[in-house]
């Protein structure tokens, strides 16, 4: 049987996080997103996904014998096919999958821009409205993901504050992105110059000039080679708490942010 592997979240987040966001994908011109599935690459990976994929994970790669590709963990944090080739050219004997030693590099990179290409155009009807997809993700217990919550998120996350009508503010698909690989640029540390610290926040910063705002309102602009800059990582407690978490858990979360309306 010809199958693409589900995998767990708990088990890819590992990875993800050591490899994003280094390999982007290198493939073909780009083009707008309305004319995604268009490209070259992907139509190619359509096909040999056809070929060797869908009769188990469906033509669209939407599920069959095998499970929906369009919500793996693992395809939706691939980055540039070597995560999915991976598992293409590896297998996963555990879960009915044979390796494919056969399908090329090449080809394993068209197969992943097919997927890719699928789950972009499954986000962008999601934003446009359409619930089915909201429905497929929302498969978790609201109220054990309260509980979830508030054992591992509440210390930096708020239902009234940060958080008060998230599920109204981002469609499914970037709310449980933003679970899984949140994005986050540090907006806050410190600089030290001439003995004394400052602390606050970053309105400027590169390789040449610091600025930082502090509490009281003053603007400080430091050039970087006289200072020392502190800038804290504003993800390290997700990245800390992310292995920990379990697949049921990942789903109850993502039910009950979607209470949050």
């Amino acid at each position: 049987m010809k199958c693409l592997p589900f995998i767990s979240a708990s088990l890819v987040l590992g990875a993800l996080l050591a490899s994003f966001p280094e390999t982007l994908p290198a493939q073909e011109v780009p083009v707008s997103k309305e004319n995604v599935l268009k490209q070259d690459n992907v139509i190619r990976g359509q096909k040999l996904f056809g070929q060797n994929c869908a009769a188990c994970h469906g033509a669209n790669a939407t599920g069959g014998m095998g499970p929906n590709l369009t919500m793996s963990s693992l395809v939706r944090h691939d980055a540039g096919g070597k995560d999915i080739g991976t598992v293409i050219h590896e297998g996963r004997m555990d879960k009915g999958m044979p390796p494919f030693p056969q399908i090329t590099s090449e080809q394993a990179s068209d197969i992943a821009a097919f997927l890719h290409a699928r789950i972009d155009a499954f986000t962008r009807a999601s934003a446009l409205g359409a619930s089915a997809f909201a429905g497929s993700l929302n498969v978790g217990d609201a109220n054990a993901g309260k509980a979830v919550f508030a054992a591992k998120c509440a210390t930096c996350h708020s239902v009234t504050g940060d958080l008060k009508g998230i599920a109204t503010k981002r469609d499914p698909a970037e709310l449980e992105q933003s679970i899984l690989l949140p994005k986050a640029k540090p907006e806050t540390g410190s600089v030290t110059a001439a003995g004394k610290k400052y602390e606050g926040r970053f309105l400027h910063r590169d390789g040449f000039t610091v600025t930082l705002q502090t509490a009281d309102g003053v603007s400080h602009t430091w050039e970087t080679d006289h200072v020392t800059v502190n800038v804290p990582d504003p993800l390290k407690g997700h990245k800390a708490l992310l292995p920990t978490y379990t697949d049921k858990e990942i789903h109850d979360v993502f039910s009950y942010l979607e209470t949050l309306k």
